[in-house]
């Protein structure tokens, strides 16, 4: 048994859903929203931004926004941050107490950050029909 990192098991969480939308043909999309989702939350808040990836994913041309929640979810549950009994994340978020919500807000920023690093590494600029 190997023992990681946290930043190794976050990148690890995180790097096969940034390889599959390198393949995407929102790629571009993709690549942009992960570079703007860590400011977004810093900014305007994790409620907040969650709410937004969930209502601009409810349109198709904007796919990669429910696209890059679902990674985000499926990553928090795989790090066992996101308890399996409550899968979906904006409930599990809207329904925290202060220290959980500051708590939730710290880890997906980290995973942020591993999306941002992986896509500008991944995502080749120029790529897909955006």
């Amino acid at each position: 048994m190997t023992i990681q990192s946290k930043s190794q098991k976050f990148a690890n969480a995180v790097f096969p859903h940034v390889q599959q939308a390198a393949q995407g043909d929102k790629a571009s999309k993709y690549k942009s929203l992960s570079k703007k989702s860590g400011s977004l939350v810093r900014n305007t808040g994790l409620m907040q931004t969650l709410a937004f990836f969930k209502a601009k994913g409810q349109n198709p041309s904007e796919e990669h926004h429910r696209d890059f929640y679902d990674h985000l979810q499926a990553e928090l549950l795989k790090l066992k941050i996101l308890p399996p009994n409550k899968p979906d994340l904006f409930d599990f978020v809207r329904h925290a107490s202060v220290p959980e919500y500051m708590y939730l807000t710290r880890e997906i920023l980290l995973l942020l950050n591993w999306h941002k690093r992986l896509a500008d590494t991944l995502i080749i600029q120029g790529k897909g029909n955006d």
